[in-house]
């Protein structure tokens, strides 16, 4: 009998989904959103990797830092080149605890593809080019709702 308490709770551990984080969710005053690339210039080929860097100010909270709560968005001047819900599969909820003082950034950075997106051209072969040639461009990132404090720019060569 002392045997079967192991057994149920292996059992129940199986499949379960990860508990929620307890803290309260954030407030976004307390949350400071950068835009962040690996680079400021990319040669002719290179494509910008684009980023999050997230900040909490506040206590311990949670926030859903998911792909459905994230938003990249590369603009030239007032034109929207590439907006990254343009032509998202399967966007993806993620809650996590975010302790005081913590800092995160995007596990993996998005490719922008140089490319101008819209929901319109999501199957198509071939998407207008964004130009070149020293062609100044900013990253505007959002995520929970918070938007970034600041913009990364950067020149396609």
């Amino acid at each position: 009998d002392a045997t079967a308490a192991p057994d149920a709770d292996a059992a129940a551990g199986e499949g379960d989904a990860p508990a929620a984080p307890s803290a309260e969710p954030c407030v976004p005053g307390d949350l400071l959103v950068e835009a962040v690339t690996d680079k400021t210039e990319y040669a002719a080929g290179e494509n910008p990797q684009l980023s999050i860097r997230l900040t909490n100010n506040g206590d311990a909270c949670t926030l859903n830092v998911g792909t459905t709560g994230q938003v990249f968005t590369v603009m030239s001047g007032n034109d929207t080149w590439w907006k990254s819900t343009d032509c998202q599969a399967e966007p993806s909820d993620l809650m996590v605890l975010l302790e005081a003082g913590q800092v995160v950034t995007s596990a993996a950075p998005i490719t922008w593809d140089r490319t101008r997106s819209s929901v319109e051209s999501c199957g198509a072969t071939e998407r207008q080019a964004a130009p070149a040639a020293g062609t100044s461009y900013h990253l505007y990132v959002s995520i929970g709702g918070v938007n970034s404090t600041n913009t990364a720019q950067f020149l396609l060569l």
